[in-house]
Formats: C-alpha cells, structure tokens, sequence
C-alpha cells in the first residue's frame, strides 16, 4: 500500500498544523495533499512551510470555487503519482486520523469505505439538537430516494481504491460539498464498487459555525433526485425498514461482489466429463429413494457420474435416514445435512462447495429421471460456448380437470418457448465454474442462467432430457407457486438485472396462439389459465414490492409430493 490523505482546506490555519502533525505522529511514512481553495487567512503558507519541513506533505492551490473542485483536483494529484488508498478528510479536526487503521483493515476488498456517524446509532459531539435532527433526516430523506444501504451519505471523512477513483470523470464532479459526497456513492454502486461503513465519532471543534448554508442545502435536496430509484423500488425499500433491513443490507453486498469464480479460464470440450450431482431434498422420505434409484440407473458415454450429494435442509422426517443408507451401500453418494431451512440458495451453495465435477447438475429430490436424462444434458457441452443446459420437464399430473389442464399447459408453453430460446428449469447442468449463487434468491435455476450468460457463455435446452415432477393438485398450490415464482422473478431482475424469457408476455402469447388446441373447453380452459397467470403476476410485484415476500424459502405445496 502507499496511502495519502486529501484535505480540503478553506481558512484552516488554526487547525491544519495540528491535524497534519497528528497524522504524522501516528503515520510517519503518510502522504498528505493539502488542496487549498485560496484561503486568505494565511491557511496556505503554513502548510508551505509544513513541507518545507516534510517532502510528503505537498500543498496545490485549487483555482476554481467549490468543495467538489478541490476533492476532484486532489484526486487528480494521487492518480498521477500511484497512491493507493486515497483518504479524504476535513481540514478542522473533526475527523480523526485515528481511524485509519480502521480503514485499511477493509480496503483490499471494498473500493470505498465511509466513515459514518449514524450507523449502529448516533455518534456526534458538539451539534445542537436541531442541527443533528436536520442531518439525520436529510440522509435518511437520500436513503429513501436512492435506496442504497448508507446510513451516511454526507461524510466527508473516507477512503477509496484506486482502481474506484480510475473509473470516475473527475472533471464531472459537482462543487458543492453535500452533493459531491452523494453524487460519489451513486457512482460507486454504479460501477458495481462494494461499499462499507465504518461507525466514527464526529466532534465539532467549532460548534455553531458552518461552512454549508441553507441555499445548499435546498439545492442538495433537489439534486439528489437525478439520482431517484424507481417508484417501485422506493417503496420496497420503506417495506424493508419495516421488517428485516439487514437482509436488505446483505442482498446489496451479494450484488456488489459477483461471486468468485472456481476457474477463469475458457472450458476446453472433453470426450468424458466427470459429473457432481446435487440432490436438494426437504422432507422427502416418500420420493427420494426413487430419485437416487434412477440416478444411479442412469446410463453415460460421454461422462462418468462421480458424485451424488443430497443436500436435506432441515427435514424432519426420514429423509436423512433413506439416504443414508444408501450412501452405505453406494460409496459415490454422501450426505449433507443443514440442521434448519435456509432456503434451496443455501441448499445449492452447501453442493457447490464440494462438488469437485466438470460438470455440476442440480435436481430437486421431488423429481425422477429417465436412464438417458444426464447423458442428453451433457451432449450440448461439446460445444465450447455452452455453458449450461436445461432438462425437458414433463409432469406426471392427470391432465382432466382445470388444474391438470393447467400444469401440462404450462409445461408445454415451457418446451415451445426453450426450443426458441432457451430457458433452463427443473433439472440443469452447467459448467462447475461458480463457486456460489445469491443466497436470497427464490429463482435459484434462473440466478445460475443469469450467472452463466454474464461469464459469455450460451445456454441450451436438451428436450431428450425428460425429467419427470409433480405439479400441484389443487388450485389454491396453483395460484401459490406461480405467486412464488413470479415474485422470483422479480427479484431477480432487481437484483441481478437478468429477465428470464418466460417474463416476455408477447411471446408467450405467441406460443399460446401457435399452440392452441380451439376447441370449446381448450379454450375456456386457457382463458382462465391467461387470467390466473396475470392475477399471479401483479401477485407477486405486489408481494416483492410491497410486502417483502421473497420467498428464497417458500412454502411446500404438498400436492406436488407424491407422485
């Protein structure tokens, strides 16, 4: 590291040789640019005779007005001569350089950490009631707007990454003190830079004085709309300020650091891949001794199946004794057992840790494949550029009645439209590549899809990869998977910016028109399946929006066990 600290100065001269001298005391070897705008009570020739005394102190006249100016040009300065960490601080003792130690204990994982003081409470000496309120209420007011996890958007006392400041038009910054801070952050998540804070106390040397009037204040309020998050997105976040901010707080630190990659380099096409299968099972003492029997019937040429895992989160029935004992009589099948439910995500992230194959399947215990289904969803992997494909699901539901009707319906709109292009679902193989996926997320086939197209490779859909499974019985199970799903869905767009092709409405009106079977009942039938699946939809944005129900762990519709 070859740190420097940044201070903006403005008539600092009764402060500024203490605070260099502090710094100094603490971090001899520290880089210290003084940026001052033209102060006139004499701010500038102490700090020239500071560097007289120390070649790292260095001052630089700033020529245009404005705080924002001035933190542009120190920048500008630190680039140029690679420092890295760049510090910024106040030049009137409120910040103390103590806390840098604090700092650099983060920085090699995020690109920008700020000092609050009003995360984990308030930490502020030396305000008045009315201007700490005022404060308060203006970075909770830029919270909502923005919707990013900050508690304190107007620190000024902070530390970026290089590789941050490199990606910023620095000649773009704004001048005025409260919104340059603002407008920093905003391009931070922009840039997808991870974003820490740190709790600080401030204390107000000089309090009753203020560099920042009214006029500033008014206009920070309005400019921080530009920086507005949708309507929608708004109101989700003063949901969850109601219920469970910290996942909030979580769900942003997954979007800001991509999960890590197992392996960088391109996959080279091989004649055998090794193959690890994740079986994810919750209470599934009926079904998962079928599941693993037809698993370990299945019959590979261009593959070897060299491990089975049965991730059994939280179940309390028999699964985890079934399994077992097969895993006694079949060496390549082990156990994982999660003492509770934390969600499938979790599920699937306990199998990628271990899994060890090329290639990594996952498939949900409730489901039963055919003796071809892994052979025809390796195939498409002899092609370089495909990194993931998707099985052929085909449900086992009587097809009378309006719910049967549905579920086949849906599964074959499902085919038509992966035969176009291709959506993944059910059963999915995909490069081991990934070392985890969103643990908040309910959609965990279509977050891999996601993960997959971002790393540039192609998705394929091997329709003679049959995967049999258990649609619900009852409309009541109906309506509330297709609600789950869609508000997956919805969070998935939200968070990874991914939109699945089932989620194209004119599409799938397409296939049901070039699909339609026109009599009487079929179309009576379909109506109601159309008017079910947009009531699901606006469901579901009502459920994520508005009432925080992502449901990464969702409710069992119980029809869909037996099978």
């Amino acid at each position: 590291m070859n740190p420097v600290v940044i201070i903006p100065t403005l008539n600092e001269n009764d402060n500024i040789a203490i605070l260099i001298k502090k710094i100094l005391k603490r971090y001899p070897e520290m880089h210290i640019i003084v940026v001052d705008g033209n102060s006139t009570d004499g701010t500038q020739e102490t700090v020239k005779r500071l560097s007289a005394w120390n070649e790292n102190i260095r001052l630089v006249i700033q020529e245009e007005e404005g705080y924002g100016r001035g933190l542009a040009l120190g920048f500008k300065t630190a680039l140029a001569d690679d420092f890295d960490p760049i510090f910024t601080m106040d030049g009137d003792l409120s910040h103390d350089p103590v806390y840098f130690d604090k700092f650099l204990e983060f920085m090699p994982e995020y690109g920008l950490v700020v000092a609050s003081r009003y995360i984990n409470g308030v930490r502020v000496e030396g305000w008045q009631f009315r201007k700490l309120l005022l404060s308060k209420l203006a970075n909770m007011y830029v919270s909502y707007i923005m919707v990013k996890p900050i508690w304190d958007f107007t620190s000024g006392f902070r530390c970026y990454s290089r590789r941050f400041l490199r990606q910023v038009p620095l000649d773009e910054l704004h001048p005025q003190a409260y919104i340059v801070q603002i407008q920093l952050l905003h391009l931070a998540y922009q840039h997808r830079c991870r974003v820490k804070e740190i709790p600080f106390l401030f204390r107000d040397i000089h309090p009753g004085h203020s560099k920042v009037g009214r006029h500033s204040v008014g206009k920070t309020f309005l400019y921080v709309l530009k920086y507005r998050a949708p309507f929608l997105e708004i109101l989700r976040h003063l949901t969850y300020l109601k219920k469970d901010y910290q996942r909030f707080i979580k769900e942003y630190e997954e979007l800001m650091n991509p999960p890590q990659l197992k392996r960088k380099e391109h996959a080279l096409v091989k004649d055998n891949y090794s193959v690890s299968i994740g079986v994810m099972a919750y209470n599934e003492e009926k079904l998962i001794g079928r599941c693993l029997d037809a698993l370990l019937n299945q019959q590979v040429q261009g593959c070897t199946i060299e491990e089975i895992f049965v991730i059994s989160s939280g179940s309390t029935d028999k699964t985890d004794e079934i399994v077992m004992d097969y895993s006694n009589r079949y060496p390549k099948i082990r156990l994982i057992i999660q003492s509770r439910r934390m969600g499938k995500a979790s599920a699937i992230n306990e199998f990628l840790s271990k899994a060890r194959g090329d290639i990594a399947i996952i498939e949900s215990a409730d489901t039963i494949t055919t003796p071809h289904t892994v052979e025809e969803l390796i195939k498409p992997f002899r092609h370089p550029d495909i990194g993931m494909s998707g099985a052929h699901p085909v449900p086992v539901n009587k097809k009378k009645g309006f719910v049967g009707f549905c579920v086949h319906r849906l599964w074959e709109l499902h085919h038509a439209m992966a035969m176009e292009s291709p959506k993944c679902g059910e059963m999915i193989a995909f490069r081991n590549i990934i070392q985890n996926i969103p643990n908040y997320t309910a959609v965990d086939e279509a977050a891999i899809e996601a993960m997959i197209v971002e790393l540039d490779y192609k998705l394929a859909y091997a329709p003679e990869a049959v995967v049999y499974n258990k649609g619900p019985e009852t409309l009541k199970d109906f309506i509330k998977q297709r609600r789950r799903i869609a508000s997956g869905h919805r969070h998935l767009q939200a968070t990874m910016g991914h939109r699945v092709s089932s989620s194209n409405s004119g599409r799938i009106l397409k296939l049901v028109f070039k699909t339609q079977r026109w009599t009487l009942p079929q179309v009576w039938y379909m109506f109601w399946l159309i008017v079910i699946e947009v009531y699901s939809r606006f469901a579901g944005v009502v459920d994520f929006y508005l009432r925080d129900k992502n449901p990464f762990i969702w409710d069992i519709s119980k029809t869909t066990k037996k099978m």
